[in-house]
């Protein structure tokens, strides 16, 4: 049965995602009932205003005026998540976004402050955090399991093809995307290998277009350093299919490898530090490397877990998973990437939002997006 209290909520953004979550709300959240669909494009807004029955509007000042929602999912193009999302807050929705938060880290910030502002709750749509084996990485490193941070790698094929980017006018364009597998495809294991690894201090980095007719590149590679100098290694492309996405992270104390979904942890006895200094034995190369188990939920991985999550914050006050203050890393991470490749220099972290929002508009210019 569902429950006395419900919180309305509206989708902003019928396309593919945005159509998913109405569904997702009608059949799997008890909390929560579906008011409203809103799209700019009118047969999108038409076609779930059919399919769901509610009330469609192709205008989020529209929607906002109605009073219908509580509470909105913005599942728009990226570029237009700020807009629509500081539009709501400002008349005192609560709002979860659609990852990325933005194209950008200066509009994201401008998301973040109005949020606060407005005193509205405000998640991403960063479901894999709710994975328990991800959960169970992060209570590993939360916990000292790899010590201090020596090295930090990840790696991430995300393959598409050429019809997939031409199926969308705003796909892939420096106008209507502003990125390309670091904005799109890969923001979800760049969420978890910022959470586990941390922020790096300095990044240098080469994004390139290699295999696809797009403006915005289908490679991203980049390495490292961490304030405490700790080195990584970052590569993500739509050019490489699965298997082999991996976080391996490397610590004095021990080692977190997590592929494809499938995590193993070891710690070492003793610390590797204390081993090189210490031991007396000219050719043991390496300490006891002990296998960790680690307590992982039976439980499986709902898409619907976050979207749930946020609901019964709004209602309940449970605890927010993906905060959108915690969410700006992978995007921070990204601009960094791409300004150091645009420049050919290393960017120190936190990025420079004013100059990374000019070489961004330089590239718009050119740009052959079409609404």
């Amino acid at each position: 049965m569902a429950p006395r209290k419900r919180l309305k909520l509206a989708v902003i953004g019928t396309g593919g995602m945005g159509s998913g979550h109405c569904r997702t709300i009608l059949d799997k959240i008890p909390e929560a009932i579906l008011t409203a669909v809103c799209d700019a494009h009118v047969p999108n807004a038409e076609r779930a205003a059919a399919t769901f029955g509610v009330p469609m509007f192709t205008a989020v000042r529209d929607l906002v005026k109605s009073r219908l929602a509580e509470a909105v999912i913005v599942a728009t193009p990226h570029t237009s998540h700020a807009e629509a999302s500081i539009a709501c807050m400002k008349a005192g929705l609560h709002v979860m976004s659609e990852k990325p938060l933005s194209e950008t880290v200066g509009k994201a910030d401008r998301m973040i402050r109005a949020a606060r502002r407005y005193r509205v709750a405000f998640a991403v749509n960063f479901q894999r955090r709710m994975d328990p084996v991800v959960q169970a990485a992060r209570a590993f490193v939360d916990r000292g399991g790899i010590g201090t941070l020596y090295r930090a790698v990840m790696i991430a094929p995300e393959c598409r093809t050429q019809a997939y980017y031409d199926s969308g006018t705003w796909r892939a364009t420096w106008k209507g995307e502003g990125g390309g597998v670091m904005m799109n495809q890969a923001p979800h294991i760049m969420d978890i290998f910022v959470q586990l690894a941390g922020m790096p201090q300095r990044v240098r980095g080469t994004i390139a277009t290699v295999m696809h007719h797009i403006e915005v590149e289908d490679r991203a590679e980049a390495m490292l350093t961490w304030a405490n100098g700790a080195t990584g290694y970052f590569y993500c492309s739509t050019n490489e299919p699965l298997p082999g996405q991996m976080i391996e992270l490397f610590g004095d104390k021990g080692k977190l490898a997590y592929r494809d979904g499938k995590l193993e942890c070891w710690q070492y006895q003793p610390a590797i530090g204390s081993f090189i200094r210490k031991s007396k034995e000219a050719w043991k190369f390496s300490p006891e490397c002990k296998p960790v188990k680690l307590p992982v939920s039976q439980s499986q991985l709902e898409p619907s877990g976050s979207i749930r999550n946020f609901v019964r914050h709004v209602l309940f006050r449970e605890p927010l998973v993906v905060r959108a203050d915690t969410a700006l890393g992978s995007l921070e991470l990204a601009n960094a990437i791409t300004l150091s490749s645009w420049t050919g220099r290393e960017i120190r972290l936190p990025v420079s939002r004013t100059e990374y929002d000019r070489h961004l508009e330089r590239m718009r210019r050119t740009s052959t997006f079409r609404k």
